[in-house]
This record gives structure tokens, sequence and C-alpha cells, in this order.
């Protein structure tokens, strides 16, 4: 067995800070389907130069995975086994995977803006297609996706980042789920997750700044024995 290993950058997780305006409280009307609660600890994007150099470590960890499977296959093909020939090939394809997905990160996150497109999003069909695609049972309340609730925004990007929430809070644990009560407001609840795991802090800093640059804001909290978490996808107030 071939095993490939891509850790992460630590990203901070501090005891209230808040960064990059994602403290954006719903009203408590909006909040009956998830019980509000200061939370403990929360989860910021920190500095723009220190998420890049999170995003480097990413592609360089890739990089090596891939490399060192290549060149493997290269020089001892002959003396493998299926097994392993196989195991090494699976492992070339999640790291190219993994290198396209990085490259769609931080094109969104940093790029010139030059495939940026857009126009009205509807949040409910973002919702709908970010959760079909990464398995996630996702609850519309009837009303809340009227055809009228749009926002300006990037709908590739917007759903970029929902599909990277969903991934991040995805875990054997349990099954995570995904509701609108209302129209703009989309609650996700997973089991109760370690936030310190490398990956996930990456992935859950990845989908606050792919949303924030697309006016949704993102807040992720533990609260009893579930993970939380809450965007919104309607227009941000000026």
């Amino acid at each position: 067995m071939v095993r490939a290993w891509a850790p992460s950058l630590p990203s901070p997780v501090d005891d209230g800070e808040d960064t990059d305006g994602l403290d954006l409280v719903p009203a408590q009307a909006r909040l009956a389907a998830v019980p509000y609660a200061a939370p403990r600890r929360r989860l910021t994007t920190g500095s723009h130069a220190e998420f890049v150099g999170a995003l480097v470590h990413e592609f360089r960890a890739s990089l090596a995975s891939l490399k060192g499977a290549s060149e493997l296959m290269t020089r001892r093909r002959r003396d493998l086994d299926e097994a392993v020939v196989a195991d090494l090939s699976s492992v070339i394809d999640t790291q190219a995977a993994r290198i396209a997905w990085l490259v769609r990160l931080l094109e969104a996150v940093d790029g010139d803006g030059s495939t940026r497109r857009v126009e009205n999003v509807h949040g409910a069909t973002v919702a709908r297609q970010a959760a079909a695609g990464c398995g996630v049972g996702l609850d519309i309340t009837r009303g809340a996706d009227r055809d009228n609730d749009v926002f300006p925004g990037d709908p590739e990007r917007v759903r970029l980042g929902l599909e990277i929430l969903f991934e991040a809070l995805s875990s054997p644990a349990g099954a995570v789920t995904a509701r609108m009560p209302v129209a703009g407001f989309l609650t996700v609840a997973a089991p109760a997750l370690d936030l310190d795991e490398p990956q996930r802090r990456f992935a859950l800093r990845s989908a606050f700044r792919i949303l924030d640059m697309e006016g949704c804001p993102l807040r992720v909290r533990r609260y009893g024995d579930e993970t939380q978490a809450e965007v919104r996808l309607v227009a941000r107030k000026k």
C-alpha cells in the first residue's frame, strides 16, 4: 500500500476575534431553525498573505505526492505488482484532481477577475446544485425559493464556496444536512467535528474567502453535539 500525505498549514482559530466582516448575526426571527448561542471559538480567515501561504503549502504537498508516485511508476514499473500500480494510479488521479481544485480556488481568491461572471444569483438554485454535487440533503421551505430572491455575484464561485463548505463538514461520523428555512438563509448541520484538523480548517477558510468575496458571509460554530454553519445568500446591505 502506498500512502500519500498532504498536511496543511494551520490556520488561526481564536476566542472571538472578528476579521474580514464575517461576524454577521442574523436576526432572531431568522434563527428559529438553528438556536443561537455565542460561539466559544470562531474560525477566521486571517490575513490574505497568510491564506496564500497556506494555499502554496497545499500546492507543494500535492505536487510532492504526485511527483513521488510518478517517479516510482517510472523507475520500478516492471517490479511492481498490479495492486501497487493501482494504488499509485489512484494517488496520481487524486492529487491531480486536488491540484485542479486548488487552481480553481486560487483563481477565485486571487485571480485577476477576468473569468468572474457577475449576474443575478438565485441562492436556492446554487444551493441545490452544490448540495446535489456533494450528495448533501437539502430541504427548502416552501416560499424560500422565490424567483425574485437574487443578488449580484458569480454563481459558479458561490457554488464552489458552498461545495467546499459541504465537503469540509463531511465526515464518517454522520451525514451533513442543509436547510433553507427562509429565502437567502442557508443552515448546514453536521456531527460535532474537530475544527482544529488541518485539512478541515484549510477548507473552511477557503469557503470563508470565496463566499465573503461574493457577498455571502459564512459563520461556523460548534453547538452541543453538532457543528453548524450559516450562510447568507442575499444582497449585502449598504
